[in-house]
């Protein structure tokens, strides 16, 4: 029955939210209100994690294990954010920049990582592939967008080579809107799993 209680709860949403989108200007109010009600738990299932992982590195820190000095930068950088937005308010500026000085470097650090770690699995698909049509295709692709990202050839300003240039800027572009829409199926059809019981989540 504990198992049995989730799924129709799931179920039930799901096919409600489903409804009030498909009949929208007859359910439309009550689409806003589980709406809003799914922000809130949402909310309040995101302060939980929050205080669950800032708890395990606590303990970290008290009982000084190995590495606990990341536990330590972990929990001091979010007490710090968190006292300087509830004392400056998080729109103030100083406070925007104070948080954008450290949000960058983070990110160019973590841009950086994905890059060496793309890098390495190309070497490794070259590697257990050899020459092949699939391994030629993806090492000249990744050179052409290189040799685009640099600037060079758009330097040279001849209108005919801007044009193709222009072509291939917009290839991932469409390679972007593909994996969205396969997003976008995936999720329909895992929203489905979860309507009808298949799929259990949140039993997990």
């Amino acid at each position: 029955m504990k198992k049995l209680i989730p799924v129709i709860i799931a179920a039930v949403s799901g096919l409600l939210v489903l409804a009030a989108l498909i009949w929208q200007p007859q359910l439309e109010g009550w689409l806003d209100v589980m709406l809003n009600w799914a922000v809130i738990l949402a909310s309040f299932a995101a302060l939980v994690a929050l205080a669950t992982l800032l708890l395990a590195h606590t303990r970290k820190i008290i009982k000084v294990r190995h590495g606990f000095i990341y536990s330590l930068i972990l929990v001091g950088a979010f007490l710090a954010s968190f006292v300087g937005g509830m004392t400056a308010g998080v729109e103030n500026p100083s406070y925007l920049r104070w948080i954008v000085a450290i949000e960058q470097p983070a990110e160019a650090s973590l841009h950086g990582l994905a890059a060496l770690v793309m890098a390495a699995a190309a070497l490794r698909l070259f590697q257990q592939r050899g020459w092949s049509v699939l391994t030629v295709s993806f090492g000249i692709s990744a050179l052409v967008f290189l040799v685009l990202g640099l600037g060079w050839l758009q330097a040279l300003q001849i209108p005919q080579l801007d044009i193709v240039i222009g072509y291939l800027e917009a290839l991932p572009l469409v390679g972007m809107r593909g994996l969205l829409i396969g997003m976008g199926l995936g999720a329909m059809l895992l929203g489905l799993r979860i309507v009808l019981g298949l799929e259990r989540p949140y039993g997990e």
